[in-house]
């Protein structure tokens, strides 16, 4: 069986394309449930945003890794709908008696810059196949 073009194994391809409409579905909904109350300090809350828009961030370049090279400026696609799914998460939440916070909003943002520069540094650094 031929290799992908990201020289993974084919198994990986599907589980990353199942692995982040789920978790993105999942993501949406644990952001809109009514009242949720995370246990911890006040702004243990900003961690919790920073990890799962990272992973996000992280599922979604995979998503589009296993099926092939990526372009140069894939980073800046994926940034730019990756922010602003963030800023629509956090305005929608006002409407089931969550709050809209700025400091989520950025914690949000840091999660996904952070996981993807990290990965565009790799990219860079990965010798051509």
């Amino acid at each position: 069986m031929p290799e992908p073009a990201s020289g993974s194994h084919p198994a990986w391809r599907h589980w990353y394309h199942r692995a982040l409409p789920a978790y993105w579905i999942f993501l949406f909904f644990s952001t809109h449930l009514p009242k949720l109350q995370l246990p911890g300090p006040p702004r243990a809350d900003k961690h919790v945003h920073f990890i799962a828009f990272g992973l996000l961030a992280f599922l979604f370049w995979r998503f589009f890794q296993v099926s092939g090279p990526l372009s140069a400026g894939f980073v800046w696609r994926a940034g730019i709908i990756l922010g602003f799914y963030a800023a629509l998460d956090e305005y929608l939440q006002q409407f089931v008696g969550r709050g809209t916070e700025w400091g989520d909003f950025l914690a949000d943002l840091a999660g996904i810059v952070v996981v993807l520069t990290v990965l565009e540094v790799f990219r860079r650094r990965r010798p051509a196949r």
